[in-house]
C-alpha cells in the first residue's frame, strides 16, 4: 500500500505541473524538484511485477542495410551513406530487385553520392533485357553524371532495346552521344541501328545514319555496308543496292569482293539470275575480278532454273579467268542436273571431274547413287559402290540405305542382305530406315517369318517402327495364315504406342477382312477386344 500511495501521489504533483505549465507558460520556466528515490529493496520489487504483467522491455533493434523496411525509398536511403548504399545497391541487383535498385541510384544521385559502376552496368542491361527501357536509360544518364563509363556491351544493350520497342530516335541520340561519354560505338552498335531502321522498313533513313556515321569519321566497317547494302537488295531491289553502294564509295567506305558476293547471293536466291549482271560492271569498275564463289552462286542459280547454256557459258568463263571448277561447282552440277534426270550428263561431269583432278566427295557419290537408284539403275549404283570401296571411298550410312532401299523395293532382297551384313563389316549401324527397307523387302518376297524376326529385333533395340509397318507385316502374315505370328506383332505394336488408336486397329482388322481372310481378322479382332483396344465386334 505504502508504494501505491508513493507512486499516486508522484502521478497528482506531475498532472499538476503540468496542467499548470500549459496555462501558464511564462511562469514556470523550471520542473518541479523530482521526488525522492524510492528504496532500492521496492525498486526491485516494483521491476519483478511489471516483467511478471507485461513482460520485459524490448531492447532497441539496429538498423540493418541488407533489405529496406517498408518506408518510401528515399527516407530510408537517404539515412545510409555511400558506402552503405552502395553494399545494398549490389545486394538489390543481385537479388534481381530491378526498380528498388533503379531507385536508388536515383536518390544516390541527388544526395551526391556516387553509385557502384559495374552494379550499375548490370541494372542497365537487366532492365534493357526486360523492356523497362525508361529507367534504364536514367540509370545510364545517372551513371554517366557521377562520372562512370558503361562500357560498349551495356550501351548496345539498350540501343538493341530501344530499337526493338521501335524507339529509334532514342536509339540513334545515344549512340550520338557514346564518343564524347568515353565510348565510342562499335560494328555491333551501327548494324543493331541499321537492322532497327529496316525492320520498321525505313531504308532510306538506315543509309543516311550509316552515311552520317562516316562523315563523322567513324571507321568504314565493311561489315555494316554489306548489312545494309543485302537490306536494301533484299527489300528495295539490286538497283537501289548499287546506288547507295555508289554513295558509300564516295564517302570513303569502298566494298569489296565479299560485298559484290554478297549481292550476288541476294539476287540469287531470290531467282532473279538477270540481275546479277547488274553487280559484274561494278564490280570490275572497281579493280575486282569474280572469284570461285562468284561463280559458283550464279551457277546454282542457273542451275537450279535449267539454263544449261547459260551454264555452260559461265564454265567457259572460269576456265578463261583460271578458275578451275572445284568439288563445290561441279557438286551443284551434277545434282541440278540430277534434279532434271539428265543422268548421262551429269554422269558425263563425274567423269571429267576425276580426269581433271577434282576428287568427288560423299556427297557427289549419293547424288549420283541416288538418281541412279530413282532411275531403277540399281547395277549401275553397284558399281559406283565397288568403285568407291575399291578406292578407299569411305561409305556412310546414307550411301547403304540409298541402295538397300532400292533393292529391296526391287525385290532383290538378297543382294539387300548382303549390302546390310557388308555394312556391319565395315562398322556401320543400321538405323530404322535400313530395317525397314529389309522388312519391306522381305514381305515383297513372301518371306515374312524373316520379316516378323527382323520387327522383333528392331524392337528390342528400341528403333522406332512406322505403323505401316506393322500393318504390312501382319496382312502378309495373315496371308499365309500364320496368325499366331500376327498375333505376336500386333502385340509389339500395342506395347509400342503409348496411346493406341481405337481408329488405326480398326482400320488393320477391317483391312485384312476385306482381302478374304475374314476368319484372320476375327482373330485379331478378338485379341484387340482383349486388350480393351477395340469394344465391340467390326467384322462380318
Amino acid at each position: 500500500m505504502a508504494l501505491a500511495k508513493h507512486f499516486m501521489a508522484i502521478g497528482h504533483a506531475q498532472m499538476k505541473c503540468s496542467a499548470v505549465h500549459v496555462d501558464c507558460p511564462s511562469k514556470h520556466d523550471t520542473l518541479p524538484p523530482p521526488p525522492p528515490p524510492l528504496p532500492k529493496h521496492l525498486t526491485s520489487n516494483f521491476v519483478n511485477v511489471v516483467n511478471r504483467h507485461i513482460g520485459s522491455p524490448a531492447l532497441p533493434v539496429p538498423k540493418r542495410v541488407d533489405a529496406p523496411p517498408a518506408l518510401p525509398p528515399e527516407r530510408y536511403f537517404a539515412d545510409h551513406d555511400e558506402g552503405s548504399n552502395n553494399e545494398l545497391l549490389r545486394k538489390l541487383c543481385h537479388d534481381g530487385r530491378l526498380r528498388e535498385a533503379a531507385n536508388l541510384v536515383d536518390v544516390m544521385a541527388r544526395l551526391g553520392q556516387v553509385p557502384d559502376f559495374p552494379s550499375c552496368g548490370h541494372l542497365i542491361r537487366t532492365l534493357a533485357d526486360t523492356d523497362r527501357l525508361v529507367k534504364a536509360r536514367r540509370v545510364l544518364d545517372k551513371m554517366v553524371m557521377s562520372g562512370g563509363v558503361p562500357d560498349v556491351t551495356t550501351y548496345n544493350k539498350l540501343v538493341g532495346g530501344l530499337c526493338r520497342r521501335g524507339q529509334l530516335a532514342s536509339a540513334v541520340e545515344i549512340v550520338e552521344g557514346m564518343g564524347s561519354q568515353g565510348c565510342p560505338p562499335n560494328v555491333v552498335t551501327f548494324n543493331i541501328v541499321i537492322r532497327g531502321m529496316s525492320d520498321r522498313r525505313r531504308y532510306e533513313e538506315a543509309a543516311g545514319f550509316w552515311r552520317d556515321q562516316l562523315r563523322k569519321g567513324h571507321p568504314p566497317y565493311l561489315v555494316c555496308s554489306t548489312v545494309l547494302l543485302e537490306l536494301i537488295c533484299r527489300n528495295c531491289g539490286i538497283r537501289k543496292a548499287m546506288e547507295v553502294l555508289e554513295d558509300l564509295s564516295l564517302e570513303g567506305c569502298h566494298p569489296d569482293i565479299i560485298t559484290y558476293n554478297s549481292l550476288i547471293n541476294v539476287v540469287c536466291k531470290e531467282g532473279n539470275c538477270e540481275d546479277a549482271a547488274f553487280v559484274i560492271p561494278s564490280l570490275l569498275e572497281h579493280g575486282f575480278k569474280p572469284n570461285t564463289i562468284t561463280y559458283n552462286t550464279m551457277l546454282h542459280c542457273l542451275c537450279s532454273k535449267g539454263k544449261w547454256v547459260e551454264v555452260d557459258d559461265i564454265l567457259s568463263l572460269m576456265r578463261e579467268a583460271s578458275y578451275a571448277p572445284t568439288v563445290v561447282t561441279y557438286n551443284i552440277l551434277i545434282n541440278s542436273l540430277c534434279k532434271y534426270q539428265l543422268l548421262d550428263r551429269a554422269i558425263d561431269f563425274l567423269h571429267k571431274m576425276v580426269c581433271e583432278g577434282c576428287c568427288p566427295d560423299i556427297v557427289t557419290y549419293n547424288t549420283l547413287l541416288g538418281a541412279m537408284c530413282k532411275e531403277d539403275m540399281i547395277e549401275q549404283a553397284l558399281e559406283v559402290i565397288c568403285y568407291m570401296k575399291n578406292n578407299g571411298i569411305p561409305l556412310v550410312l546414307i550411301t547403304y540405305n540409298t541402295v538397300i532401299d532400292a533393292l529391296a523395293k526391287k525385290g532383290d532382297v538378297k543382294q539387300a542382305v548382303l549390302l546390310f551384313d557388308e555394312m556391319g563389316r565395315d562398322g556401320i549401324s543400321p538405323d530404322d530406315i535400313t530395317y525397314g527397307s529389309l522388312v519391306m523387302g522381305f514381305c515383297k518376297n513372301d518371306m515374312v517369318v524373316e520379316a516378323a524376326e527382323m520387327l522383333k529385333e528392331m524392337s528390342k533395340i528400341n528403333y522406332r517402327i512406322r505403323g505401316v509397318t506393322y500393318s504390312l507385316v501382319i496382312h502378309a502374315l495373315c496371308r499365309q495364315k500364320k496368325v499366331e505370328t500376327a498375333i505376336e506383332i500386333l502385340d509389339l505394336m500395342v506395347s509400342s504406342c503409348r496411346k493406341p488408336s481405337r481408329a488405326i486397329y480398326g482400320s488393320l482388322v477391317k483391312d485384312v477382312a476385306a482381302t478374304g481372310m475374314i476368319e484372320e481378322a476375327t482373330e485379331l479382332e478378338k485379341k484387340l477386344i482383349e486388350y480393351k483396344i477395340l469394344e465391340k465386334t467390326t467384322v462380318g
